[in-house]
């Protein structure tokens, strides 16, 4: 008779136990803050080479005369690019030849978390 008691007792302790688990692991995760976007913007040009800044690594163009630069959606020549302006690049022919550049604005500034200004 002892032996079905504790075995029974043993049963209904380990069925607590994984209930709890199963609770604890349903429990849904911290939410954390996405990262910010990451945008491609230039971090050197010249009228010879563009090197733009992936985020995640740095690329070098080389710039020929048959390379398109817009700037908002009009053409533009390489000396109207700046470094920190946001760029989209596609290659040429040749991987390490800028076809296409695309620039637009620099991002503007995001404000400080603690929104306080100056009077």
């Amino acid at each position: 008779m002892t032996s079905k008691r504790f075995f029974s007792r043993l049963g209904l302790g380990a069925m607590a136990l994984l209930l709890s688990v199963s609770v604890a692991c349903a429990a849904p995760a911290a939410k954390s803050t996405p990262a910010p976007p990451k945008h491609t913007v230039i971090s050197t040009v010249s009228a010879e080479s563009i090197t733009v800044d992936t985020g995640s690594g740095s690329k070098t163009y080389k710039i020929t005369k048959n390379t398109e630069i817009t700037f908002g959606g009009k053409n533009v020549k390489v000396d109207e690019l700046k470094a920190g302006m946001r760029v989209s690049v596609v290659a040429g022919f040749d991987t390490s030849t800028a076809g296409e550049i695309a620039a637009s604005n620099a991002p503007k500034a995001t404000p400080s978390p603690s929104g306080s200004k100056k009077k």
